[in-house]
């Protein structure tokens, strides 16, 4: 009896130990993690504001070329997109009486800080891994940056050209972009780094291994 009391006894120590380690362990990954995120989010962020207009360089002749592609031949609105500084300028047919579509750069690609901030901040992740995971997520947001773009210029489209026998788009299409607008702004702006991070990290991350487990005889 006293014997298996003391083996009872030594098995419950050593698990509560090994749960004490763990414990411990996730807290401080978790206060490592924080500390790379601090650091990595204002390091992309004074790039991000520095290189944002190149950025832009590359997103405006992608975006008039989609945009132009949902066109027709006998009813082209589009004229060109350029950007300029943080922005990128929408020429269309209704600019000849009314200012360009205005595109801001923080409105569409902002999130691409906090994406970057994410994926540097994880700690104890191979080099080749964590820049694999980079170029993904690097390829999945400028999709997502491409797709902001294309329905706020819809948008806009269907706010100005109004006008004449046939409007822009139908009430149907109106709503539509409407609502994917602020869709976008309200909740895709707010969680897509998060979302896009998560599904490339997690599998790889916080892979914790528990103690071993003691083989009774």
């Amino acid at each position: 009896m006293s014997g298996n009391r003391l083996s009872f006894s030594s098995r419950s120590w050593s698990g509560i130990f090994g749960q004490g380690i763990l414990s411990t362990r996730i807290k401080s990954k978790r206060v490592l993690f924080l500390f790379r995120f601090v650091f990595f989010f204002g390091l992309f962020y004074l790039l991000w504001y520095f290189f944002s207009p190149v950025y832009n360089q590359i997103l405006a002749p992608v975006s008039e070329q989609i945009i132009k592609l949902t066109e027709t031949e006998d009813r082209p609105v589009t004229t060109s997109f350029e950007a300029v500084g943080k922005k990128i300028l929408v020429y269309n047919i209704a600019s000849r009486n009314s200012p360009a579509v205005r595109v801001k750069g923080n409105g569409v690609h902002f999130d691409m800080v906090f994406l970057l901030a994410l994926i540097w901040a994880v700690p104890n992740i191979n080099l080749k891994r964590r820049v694999r995971i980079l170029l993904w997520g690097l390829g999945i947001i400028f999709l997502l940056h491409l797709i902001k773009i294309f329905v706020f210029v819809k948008y806009c489209y269907c706010m100005l050209l109004v006008s004449g026998d046939v409007p822009y788009c139908t009430p149907i299409q109106k709503e539509i972009y409407r609502y994917a607008s602020c869709f976008i702004e309200v909740v895709v702006n707010q969680i897509s780094s998060v979302l896009i991070w998560g599904l490339l990290y997690v599998p790889y991350w916080w892979k914790v291994r528990r103690p071993p487990s003691i083989v009774h005889h």
